[in-house]
């Protein structure tokens, strides 16, 4: 059995950078960020999405303004999910820095 040896505190730190280089708390907050990004472009191009497989035939005219609803909420949904998720990692981590300050102090 390992000796006892005395716990050094570790200070987490989220940032957004290159992933090879990264803990897996800020690989994570990066690509939260990334998603963030893609449901926001999803959410400026619904229109267009809807639109185009109406011009093809492939929806029906009359279902488009429904098509276009579901779409909006669909993101909506992954948006609210990204960033609860977000939230989430940050308060952990912040949390993780208040216990890491809380021992360098009492050393």
């Amino acid at each position: 059995m390992a000796a006892a040896v005395p716990h050094k505190p570790v200070r987490t730190r989220i940032g957004f950078g290159h992933p090879s280089r990264m803990v897996p708390e800020t690989r994570e907050v990066t690509l939260l960020i990334l998603a963030h990004l893609l449901v926001f472009l999803l959410a400026m191009a619904h229109d267009e999405i809807v639109a185009e497989p109406v011009a093809d035939g492939w929806f029906l005219a009359r279902f488009a303004e429904r098509s276009e609803l579901l779409i909006g909420l669909v993101l909506f949904v992954c948006w609210s999910a990204l960033t609860v998720r977000l939230v989430s990692v940050v308060k952990a981590a912040a949390a993780q820095n208040a216990a890491y300050k809380r021992d360098v102090d009492r050393a």
